[in-house]
């Protein structure tokens, strides 16, 4: 298991319809919203490092994000 926190920015009149979709996410452990330089955080699990790429690209995809900065456990 490899445990990723993932920074989010969002446009500011979707930042709870961000999280809302983020917690339904079956990687999700915690999201919740934030302030400061990045609206949303979200702790999320996977099975091994090369599902960290796809995982990314599809909260990347998702409408109203903006940015992501994605931290991985070592």
């Amino acid at each position: 298991m490899v445990q990723l926190l993932v920074l989010i920015g969002v446009e500011k009149i979707s930042v709870f319809d961000i999280v809302k979709k983020l917690s339904k996410m079956p990687e999700a452990r915690e999201v919740f919203p934030t302030f400061g330089r990045f609206d949303a955080i979200a702790f999320m699990d996977v099975e091994k490092r090369e599902d960290i790429g796809p995982l990314v690209k599809r909260i990347s995809a998702l409408d109203g994000v903006l940015k992501t900065e994605t931290l991985v456990e070592l």
